[in-house]
């Protein structure tokens, strides 16, 4: 299966995560704030502190936030930021 990495978990991001866990994913998201990630944790997906650690060896990253400021933050804003870590062949869904 694939390593995936989802960034935000508002009503649809934590939906679409865990049918990511249900299809066999290996899975790390990163929330701006942890209380949604943890029943994710708790069925086996591992809570990353920054979208660039989330990010880091995943085959697939996938953002599902509020707005274009949110995205850009996610996906640019720093040394946090999710496009430090992503591989060359990674794939990058916004």
């Amino acid at each position: 299966m694939s390593k995936v990495a989802f960034l935000g978990l508002g009503a649809m991001g934590s939906r679409m995560a865990m049918n990511a866990l249900d299809g066999g994913h290996t899975l790390a998201v990163w929330n701006r704030s942890d209380g949604r990630a943890q029943e994710l944790a708790e069925r086996g997906a591992r809570i990353a502190d920054s979208p660039r650690e989330a990010a880091k060896g995943a085959e697939f990253v996938i953002t599902m936030v509020t707005d274009d400021k949110a995205s850009r933050s996610v996906w640019l804003d720093g040394e946090s930021a999710a496009i430090h870590a992503l591989s060359a062949d990674a794939i990058a869904i916004e």
